[in-house]
């Protein structure tokens, strides 16, 4: 994961809510302290049904014309643990998180860490100021990516994107290294006129869509929200 410039998650917060102690319980993490009602665990419990409530609401009103199991996708994507600790991480949230030991800070520490703050908010200030700060959040995913995207779809996506511009199909050349329990793949995709883009990851699949995401934004760069 890598920092975009976003701007800090402080910044996206409402004015004096960090002097609240529910921010202070949203950011620590149950190795962060001896009390297990004083950790993040509640809040990130409440948080995770207020998000998920908010981004439908989004969603619904944004795709009138998507069906109910694409919406469904959509925002199980959007609110997936990699998103969300993604999206911490690009808000330096990893550098408030209260934790006992530095291992303990991890991608589903952060997520989590994120939902309790949405959680908080929505105990201290209600719904309007949950959503405000989800929209703040999930934005500009929505804004600089299209759904086949969002979905990690992007082998699907190159393939039309291609067709399109009326370039032919890409080529794979993989390879893996590693024992059996523990295999790392590399992807080597080859596109005539555009050039080579490598993907790693954990199977075969997984490579395969990092590899066609690079080629993507080598293609087209962000995608503006699509119609679903």
């Amino acid at each position: 994961m890598t920092r975009r410039g976003a701007p800090g998650v402080l910044a996206l917060l409402p004015p004096g809510f960090v002097e609240h102690p529910l921010f202070r319980q949203a950011i620590t993490h149950r190795s962060g302290t001896r009390e297990p009602l004083a950790s993040n665990e509640r809040l990130e419990l409440l948080g995770d049904a207020v998000l998920e409530l908010v981004v439908t609401e989004r969603l619904f009103h944004l795709y009138p014309a998507a069906t109910e199991g694409r919406l469904t996708k959509l925002r199980a994507a959007l609110v997936s643990r990699a998103v969300l600790a993604e999206r911490a991480y690009e808000l330096g949230l990893e550098s408030l998180v209260v934790v006992g030991q530095a291992d303990a800070l991890s991608a589903n520490a952060l997520s989590n860490a994120l939902e309790a703050l949405i959680g908080a908010l929505y105990e201290v200030l209600g719904l309007d100021a949950a959503r405000e700060f989800v929209a703040k959040v999930i934005e500009p995913l929505l804004a600089t990516k299209g759904v086949d995207l969002i979905l990690g779809d992007y082998k699907s996506n190159l393939y039309e994107v291609l067709a399109q511009a009326k370039l032919g199909p890409p080529r794979y050349e993989v390879t893996w290294s590693g024992p059996d329990h523990d295999r790392l793949f590399g992807v080597e995709l080859q596109i005539d006129g555009l050039g080579t883009f490598q993907g790693e990851g954990r199977s075969r699949k997984e490579a395969e869509q990092a590899a066609c995401r690079l080629a993507l934004e080598a293609l087209s760069g962000p995608a503006g929200p699509p119609g679903v």
